[in-house]
């Protein structure tokens, strides 16, 4: 296994796509400083599937990507292949060549592939798993790593060393075990938690559980006993039942006869009632018109008293009134009196208030006159004060106004003129980015375009790759196949020729005749004897018949005279080689059978032996003498035609290897080949050569059609990631277009506001320039106006403030006199309101006694009335009266005649009822008496009801089913106290959980499986221990034989660069697999000493005897080392170089490197440049050519 080539496309400073291709031996890596050579190193590392962005000098992961430089954009993604030359096999997997790759996208995205199949890290890992091939292998060693082999951590050393040991694998597994142990234990708590959780239920459960089957087995014996209770009581009761019956006929009987009887009576009942009834209602008119006239003669009489009462009472109340009327009529006169009073003095106090009303009417028109003039001099006064404050005011403003006005008129025409150079600029910037915006449109329309074609091209591309890669498979299938043909052919054509060359097939004594002369023990003779079997060629069909003709003969030995036979003779018997025939051909006699021709015309008949095969001449006598009375036939059936024939005289075969032997024994069956195709040997090895020719033709153009097919892939994965690539890029740009058409659309549209804004405050300016330009002239006008009005108004002042004075003085003097007549008007005024209230009382009251003595007379009026109307009430109530007294005295008379005949009818009805109640007696008796029974009846039967209820719900099963569990019971009573007795033994067990029977089951099964889970956890835990520790006894065994073995190594690989001195790995105490490992070294003519004493120098040639040391031992594919010599003198350089090409033999070396002596040593150059400023470049030279 070896490294193909790399390529390498957007990784850290490789911009564009380059390939390495390697060939066996050293390939050096050579350039100025920061050209990208490690990057190279690095890619490698990457792919291997390096996640420490430190070791790759790098922040974060997306620093791998090409981020771009001054002149070149960044690309999306990088990407790194590997290819692995597999044809031995030495990676577990199918395929001849290996290619491992590794994808990451700018977004983040990562992807690992396997042949170009996505697949995990792991999957990486674990391909490359103790090859010394990986991200952590000695297969790799960069800048600083050799120094920190050394001088580095002590686990970071083992680590190297361990891989170079082989034990990784171990270690991984024992890693993997130890987890599993680690997960088995942490089962195994969680079991025992169950398991504990399990036992303090199991024994609670036990007991409720044998409880309850105890239960269950009482519950049982007491079903029985009380379903046979119960099953003898329902007969018990069933007979209850029929006697009842019986007695309820017989009184039923008797029932209906005292029923028919009392029937009877009723009916004569009935009609005596009816009589009565009749009577009754007759009787019952007459009855109601006796008592009515009784009413009417009542009421007729209280009528006549409550008249009378009514006569008197309006006697004495014609009297009261009369009287009252008197009173009245003197209380008239008085206040008649006290009324002239009144009204005189009213009349005089009125006259003296009008005197008064007149006076001061006069006096305060004269005064109002004074003060509405006085008013209205202080009215006019206040008013021109007013009019000068506003006056001046106005002025104040209007000069104020004048002086705004006439700067907001020189601002407005600033701005408008800024506002009309505004529009301009405006304008231009419009036109300008309608321009932009056209270009910008053009480009983005463009690139959408050139988009969808790139997804169609991206498309196409998929489906020839879908296509490609399922050709390469099928290629790498086919290439699989011919391989395994042309190696199985190998091993066929290798054995065949090993069995030749050995003599396999032939006796022991033939065998080791053949081997020791070709080896040159016999002398003389080796020209001179033969192996029969090796002078016979015949025809495939026949070769198993003539073996099988041949039989042991096929070892016979041919020599030319007998001295020779002689002499081998002799030369097995003193060499204790056993025995063997001889057929010198100057004495043997060959003799061939005839057979005539009914024999040879015999269906299937072949041939005699001696005859179907080819041969030399001189080998006649010998070949007849095998073969010659042999004959070969189809089958069995031909050959007995034919022994029949020959009279069983000679020894037939068949092609099928049976045998009739002389004298008619025969022999077959199956066949056992142990001397297989020795005849044919020599014919299949030829066949098998030509035979791999042919498959290696086809290998070559397979081959040929491989590689095609990887060229044509990569070339559509190489498309495919520059479409890619430039998809990404045309969405980045029509982003940014959409931008700037949204920055543009923005500003046209801001643009377009300003100029409409400026052009609409432009003519608003205008329009306020008008309005203040008029507003100022107009202020102007005002002004001067009032500035005549303050004067005005000035003098009108002075000549009012002045009349204002005298008119003031006039009118205290009148306000003074109308004070003092108002005062006495107010006296006169309390007075006649007085005197008015007073006449008014006395005309009221005179209104009210005149009003009373009305009411009187009218009242006296109404009694005499009706004391007339009563008089006469009284004499036609006293006629009806009597009248009525007539009618009642008949009523009577008939009343006794009706009582006398109702009498009789009672008295049948008496005796029928009498007689009635006595079968009522009767008929009660024996209702009750059937009521009785059926009482007893309903009784039992609910009794036997609620056995069968109780059957159903108690025990679950019907009355028939009862029947057959019942067992017959002779003593009742014993079984009722059997019953007792088993309840009472139920109680006694207490609460009963019959859940418990199935829970202890199922818990008991659960804690049956916990245990075995836990038995087989504990067996998986010591068997895993097993396994650590066997893996862990292996390792140390391995370690400390491959260390031991290195150890060597590394003291004769620093004997050799350093001319001399020691060097030696110690382990240090404790475990072998945990242990530090020192390295100490003396160089020549220096003390032992650690290698951290050392120089820069001898450290670094340390390490690379270290690294030797562990190539000789341990041979990696193939070792990348990264400026690993920088620190070395020329001297050591040139011994450094004769290493590396003395092991490049069987190690692939890719070095890294400035010095001139290992670029001497490489087979071929790769130059690393760079012509663009950022982007590394390759150069290759083929040294070897």
């Amino acid at each position: 296994m070896f490294l193909k080539s790399i390529e390498i496309k957007g990784f850290k400073s490789f911009a564009d796509k380059i390939e390495l291709k390697f060939k066996k031996g050293i390939t050096g890596v050579v350039g100025p400083n920061g050209s990208g050579k490690s990057n190279i190193s690095d890619a490698i590392r990457w792919v291997l599937g390096e996640q420490s962005v430190k070791s790759l000098r790098g922040g974060k992961m997306e620093d791998v990507i090409f981020s771009g430089t001054e002149f070149r954009k960044s690309v999306g993604l990088a990407q790194v292949s590997l290819t692995l030359d597999n044809s031995k096999g030495e990676l577990p997997i199918e395929y001849m060549d290996v290619t491992i790759g590794r994808r990451l996208y700018r977004s983040g995205e990562s992807e690992y592939f396997i042949n170009n199949i996505s697949c995990r890290l792991k999957d990486i890992h674990g391909l490359f798993m103790d090859t010394g091939i990986g991200k952590e292998g000695y297969s790799i060693i960069g800048q600083g790593k050799i120094d920190a082999i050394l001088s580095g951590k002590a686990e970071d050393r083992r680590s190297l060393l361990e891989e170079a040991a082989g034990i990784v694998k171990f270690k991984t597994r024992r890693d993997e075990a130890q987890k599993k142990i680690d997960s088995t234990e942490q089962n195994l708590i969680r079991i025992n938690d169950i398991l504990i959780t399990y036992e303090e239920r199991l024994e609670p459960l036990r007991i409720d559980n044998e409880k309850a089957k105890e239960f269950l087995q009482l519950s049982s014996k007491l079903k029985d006993l009380e379903v046979s209770l119960i099953v003898k009581r329902i007969a018990s009761i069933e007979k209850k039942i029929l006697n009842q019956n019986i007695n309820l006929d017989r009184i039923e009987k008797s029932l209906s006869e005292l029923k028919k009887d009392e029937n009877s009576i009723k009916e004569d009942l009935i009609k005596n009632e009816s009589l009565l009834e009749e009577s009754a209602i007759k009787n019952k008119h007459k009855e109601e018109e006796y008592y009515k006239l009784k009413e009417v003669i009542q009421s007729l009489q209280a009528e006549i008293g409550i008249t009378k009462e009514r006569l008197e009472n309006s006697k004495m109340t014609i009297e009261v009134n009369e009287e009252n009327i008197k009173g009245l009529d003197k209380k008239i006169e008085d206040f008649k009196k006290e009324k002239v009073e009144n009204e005189k003095s009213l009349k005089e106090n009125k006259d003296y208030e009008k005197r008064l009303k007149c006076e001061i009417g006069m006096l305060e028109e004269e005064s109002n006159l004074c003060n509405s003039e006085l008013s209205n001099f202080k009215l006019q006064v206040s008013n021109l004060r007013k009019d000068a404050i506003e006056i001046l005011t106005s002025q104040s403003k209007l000069r104020n106004n004048k002086s705004k006005v006439e700067i907001e008129i020189n601002s407005l025409k600033e701005k408008m003129q800024q506002l009309h150079d505004y529009c301009e600029e405006y304008n231009e910037l419009l036109k300008i980015n309608r321009c932009t915006g056209l270009r910008i449109t053009s480009e983005k329309e463009n690139l959408v375009d050139g988009t969808e074609k790139l997804e169609i091209s991206i498309r196409d591309n998929r489906n020839k790759v879908l296509f490609v890669k399922n050709t390469l498979n099928n290629n790498e299938i086919k290439l699989r196949d011919i391989h395994k043909n042309i190696n199985k052919l190998e091993a066929n054509k290798n054995a065949l020729i090993n069995l030749e060359s050995n003599y396999e097939g032939y006796n022991k004594s033939v065998k080791a005749l053949m081997i020791r002369m070709k080896k040159g023990d016999i002398h003389g003779y080796v020209d001179n004897f033969w192996v029969l079997g090796d002078i016979i060629k015949t025809n495939p069909n026949y070769q198993s018949a003539i073996e099988i003709a041949l039989g042991a003969g096929m070892s016979n030995m041919v020599t030319n005279t007998e001295n020779e036979a002689k002499y081998l003779i002799e030369y097995l018997k003193n060499n204790n080689l056993g025995r063997a025939t001889f057929l010198p051909l100057n004495i043997i006699q060959g003799k061939s059978i005839y057979l005539d021709k009914e024999v040879t015309s015999i269906k299937g008949y072949i041939g005699i032996a001696s005859e179907i095969i080819d041969f030399d001449d001189k080998f006649k006598n010998a070949i007849e003498y095998i073969l010659g009375r042999t004959i070969i036939s189809e089958d069995m059936k031909s050959a007995l035609a034919i022994a029949k024939r020959i009279n069983y005289k000679n020894k037939i075969v068949t092609l099928q290897g049976e045998v009739i032997n002389t004298g008619g024994a025969l022999t077959g069956g199956s066949l056992y080949y142990k001397n297989t195709n020795i005849i044919g040997r020599k014919d299949e090895i030829e066949k098998l050569k030509l035979e791999i020719l042919e498959f290696n033709k086809d290998l070559e153009k397979a081959n040929e059609e491989l590689e095609r097919c990887k060229e044509e892939f990569k070339t559509l994965e190489e498309n495919y990631i520059k479409l890619r690539e430039n998809i990404h890029w045309n969405n980045i740009e029509v982003a940014k277009i959409d931008e700037k058409i949204l920055v543009i659309d923005s500003e046209k549209e801001r643009l377009t506001k300003n100029i409409l804004t400026s052009k609409q405050e432009i003519v608003l300016i205008e329009e306020n320039i008008d309005i203040k330009t008029k507003e100022l002239e107009a202020d102007i006008k005002q002004i001067l106006s009032l500035d005549k009005k303050e004067k005005q108004c000035g003098d009108r002042i002075s000549f009012l403030e002045k009349e204002i004075i005298n008119k003031e003085q006039g009118s205290n003097v009148k306000k003074e006199y109308i004070l003092d007549l108002k005062v006495k008007k107010a006296k006169v005024d309390e007075f006649i309101v007085n005197i008015l209230k007073e006449v008014e009382r006395v005309y009221r009251n005179l209104d009210e006694l005149k009003s009373e003595i009305l009411e009187k007379k009218e009242c006296i009026l109404l009694k005499q009335q009706t004391i007339v109307k009563s008089e006469d009430d009284i004499k036609n109530l006293t006629k009806k009266i009597v009248e009525n007294k007539f009618i009642i005295e008949n009523l009577d008379k008939a009343f006794q005649s009706y009582e006398i005949e109702n009498i009789k009818i009672k008295s049948n009805i008496t005796n029928l009822k009498s007689r009635r109640e006595q079968f009522q007696l009767f008929i009660q008796k024996k209702e009750e008496e059937k009521n009785k029974v059926n009482i007893n009846k309903t009784r039992i039967d609910i009794e036997k009801e609620n056995l069968y209820v109780g059957l159903n719900n108690e025990f679950n099963i019907s009355f028939v089913e009862a029947l057959d569990i019942a067992k017959e019971i002779e003593d009742e009573d014993f079984a009722k106290e059997e019953v007792l007795a088993i309840k009472k033994e139920i109680s006694k067990l207490g609460t009963i959980n019959l859940g418990s029977i199935d829970e202890y089951k199922d818990i008991k099964e659960k804690y049956t499986f916990m245990n075995g889970q836990k038995e087989d956890l504990n067996n998986a835990r010591i068997e895993l221990k097993k396994v650590i520790d066997d893996m862990t006894s292996k390792m140390k065994n391995v370690f400390s034989a491959n260390l031991k073995v290195l150890n060597e190594n590394f003291n004769n690989t620093f004997k050799e660069l350093f001319k001399g001195g020691n060097a030696a790995l110690i382990l240090g105490d404790g475990d072998e697999l945990t242990a530090n490992i020192d390295i100490n070294v003396q160089p020549p003519g220096k003390k032992l000493q650690n290698i951290n004493l050392m120089s820069g120098g001898e450290k670094v040639l340390s390490a690379i005897a270290l690294l030797f040391a562990i190539l000789k031992m341990k041979p990696t594919p193939f070792c990348i080392l990264d400026e690993i010599e920088a620190a070395l003198d020329d001297a050591n350089v040139y011994k450094y170089a004769e290493f590396l090409k003395k092991f490049s033999y069987d190690i692939q070396f890719i070095v890294i490197t400035h010095r001139k002596g290992t670029m001497e040593s490489a087979d071929m150059l790769y130059g690393v440049t760079m012509e663009e400023k950022g982007i590394s470049k390759i150069v290759s030279v083929d040294l070897s050519k």
